[in-house]
């Protein structure tokens, strides 16, 4: 199991460079190691970091409500995806 993540700069937003990114981790995590799930975390106002993880096929398995990520307290949702629900 791991956790992925991606931040990009105020100027690359819009591009498709988040969904291109994810998309080839997403592949080199369960093309060339041994990964069963992939995970990660995004805070609820992130509307365009969850379309991004919903585009690339990552399921929201929940909510963490008052939870800590990176140095903030904020309301956050816990997405995954499984090898088996990776599709090439």
């Amino acid at each position: 199991m791991a956790s992925v993540a991606l931040r990009l700069s105020r100027e690359c937003h819009g591009k498709g460079y988040g969904t291109e990114a994810l998309s080839a981790m997403v592949k080199f995590c369960f093309e060339n190691t041994e990964l069963k799930r992939l995970w990660t975390e995004v805070d609820v106002r992130n509307v365009a970091s969850q379309k991004i993880l919903e585009k690339s096929e990552f399921k929201r398995e929940g909510l963490i409500r008052q939870g800590k990520m990176v140095n903030t307290w904020c309301d956050y949702y816990i997405y995954g995806m499984l090898d088996s629900e990776y599709s090439i």
